[in-house]
């Protein structure tokens, strides 16, 4: 009974802490939302009062978010393109990633240059045994449309075509289409064909990183600039409706204990460390 009324009282305690609490929230690209989360629950600790809600829903939809009034702050892995950014949309670098190109644990191949990359997306290359792997189909695995990882690997590998005034993916129709770098991870993992590629903070020990150009995905080599798949993370607000509580955590994920999160996870830090 004693058990009980304590619990019931804990409960009571905690109401009225909840029921003022006030939310803050994130939506965006689920890489940076990656790190972010892990941020969020930091920042909670010692802020019980606010709530940070982050939702990793792509980087298109964390800006139109923002523009729309439906999400305080956005996430995007890519710069804003020229129809994206207005007046009243302030952006903030976070830090710096690198995509990693992965395939299964079992496969032979340790690296692709650029070239090859750019055939096997536009389905010139179809054969790992043309890239010195075994006699096997390639299953090629992308992004979708709204992903900010999918837009900055074909701005850097060049594989983007322009109709018209547009620039648009010029990519093979049959390539396989995902939403997540779970699930990018997940179908690789599970896939001995499979080519993909994911932010390299989300990179573990389920899949192998391939070389790019001879230089492995590492954080060294994406800090001395030798490994060239980079792109920034980035939040974005608007600052006439950035509440106190938004402002405070953008702060903490740009101060020193929020940047040594970012260089812990993997990524590169936009403040010294």
């Amino acid at each position: 009974m004693l058990y009980r009324l304590a619990t019931l009282m804990a409960i009571i305690t905690l109401i009225p802490i909840q029921a003022h609490a006030k939310t803050v929230t994130v939506s965006g690209s689920t890489s940076v939302s990656h790190v972010l989360e892990v941020m969020a629950e930091t920042y909670q600790q010692n802020h019980p009062s606010t709530l940070v809600a982050v939702q990793g829903t792509g980087s298109s939809a964390g800006i139109l978010a923002v523009k729309q009034n439906a999400s305080e702050l956005g996430m995007s892995s890519r710069f804003l393109k020229e129809d994206e950014i207005g007046s009243d949309i302030s952006t903030t670098i976070i830090a710096h990633d690198g995509i990693a190109l992965v395939v299964n644990k079992n496969n032979p191949v340790h690296s692709l240059t650029r070239d090859q990359i750019i055939a096997i997306y536009q389905g010139k290359i179809s054969n790992w045994k043309e890239v010195g792997g075994a006699d096997l189909p390639i299953a090629v695995v992308s992004r979708e449309n709204a992903s900010g990882s999918r837009f900055s690997f074909e701005e850097f590998m060049g594989l983007t075509r322009t109709i018209g005034d547009k620039t648009v993916s010029d990519i093979n129709a049959k390539v396989l289409v995902v939403n997540t770098n779970g699930m990018v991870k997940s179908l690789v993992a599970r896939n001995q064909h499979a080519l993909g590629y994911l932010s390299l903070g989300s990179l573990d020990e389920s899949v192998k990183a391939l070389a790019f150009e001879g230089v492995p995905p590492t954080l060294e080599n994406l800090e001395s600039g030798e490994y060239l798949i980079s792109r920034p993370f980035m939040m974005l607000y608007k600052t006439k409706k950035l509440t106190d509580e938004g402002r405070d955590f953008l702060n903490f994920v740009i101060s020193q204990q929020g940047q040594t999160i970012i260089h812990q996870r993997g990524y590169i830090p936009v403040v010294h460390q």
